[in-house]
């Protein structure tokens, strides 16, 4: 959980992602070329790619292109539902959030929450992932994120311009500099080239699971509707690309491993 006042949003994830690639030296030419995130971590992939194509669009002069990082080429989505979230997601933070700590063992746990709490064991087992060990003997354990602000971003979900940001970010509009990064040469001063700017600066890949049925006819209409998709029959290159892994449920990487690796591989060939 990001170490920033409140409020604990979206906006403050992608500015603890900022902080943690500065120092790092990843900015200018060495800033990330691609981010990818699945369905919380989805949401705050798409926020950062957005955050980013909007400043860089505002800092256009050598100084911001060297020192900022900049827009991802590339930003993965993968099963990330528009909207307010799915409501197991509650009942979840709810099952937690009732437990007292620190939990005795990560198989207390897993049997705590398919028993009492009738809940998935596949879910329970991922959930038991999240403990961390305390204390000199390490034999108990409590939780690696802060279950308040876990609480407070999933009801910041139905804030979120999903489609609008996905939208002003995929227009297909350059400056007048057309130089693209592939041909810089990083032995030399490349002070001079600026970024593209907003809009057009990364291609968005929305992966949805085939058999997540918070996936509505609206909510897929209202994607499909949007400028940058309906250019895709046209050019298959558009900067925004709609994938469904027909045989994956929610955990994409888990159900469909393979799919997804070709999909993210077809999509590193186009820019």
């Amino acid at each position: 959980a990001h170490a920033h006042a409140q409020p604990h949003d979206f906006q403050s994830c992608v500015q603890d992602i900022i902080e943690t690639l500065t120092p790092l030296g990843l900015v200018g030419l060495h800033s990330p070329r691609a981010i990818c995130g699945h369905s919380l971590g989805g949401r705050i992939a798409l926020q950062y790619s957005h955050h980013l194509c909007s400043s860089n669009s505002l800092n256009t002069t050598s100084t911001s292109t060297t020192l900022l990082v900049q827009p991802p080429k590339q930003t993965w989505v993968l099963d990330s539902v528009p909207g307010r979230a799915d409501p197991s997601v509650h009942n979840v933070l709810r099952a937690i959030s009732s437990l007292d700590t620190p939990i005795p063992s990560k198989k207390w746990l897993v049997d705590t929450l398919t028993k009492d709490y009738k809940m998935d064991k596949g879910v329970a087992m991922w959930i038991a992932t999240n403990l961390k060990a305390m204390g000199d003997d390490k034999k108990s354990f409590d939780w690696v994120f802060d279950l308040n602000i876990a609480n407070e971003l999933v009801d910041n979900f139905s804030n979120q311009n999903f489609a609008t940001m996905i939208d002003e970010m995929t227009k297909e509009e350059k400056n007048n500099n057309d130089q693209d990064d592939d041909d810089i040469d990083l032995t030399r001063d490349n002070s001079n080239i600026t970024s593209r700017t907003s809009t057009g600066n990364t291609t968005v890949h929305l992966v949805m699971a085939g058999k997540n049925k918070m996936w509505s006819e609206d909510i897929i209409s209202e994607l499909k509707g949007l400028s940058s998709f309906e250019e895709n029959e046209k050019n298959p290159t558009s900067l925004f690309r709609m994938h469904t892994l027909e045989k994956a449920g929610h955990w994409v990487h888990v159900d469909d491993c393979d799919g997804l690796v070709n999909l993210m591989l077809k999509g590193y060939m186009h820019k």
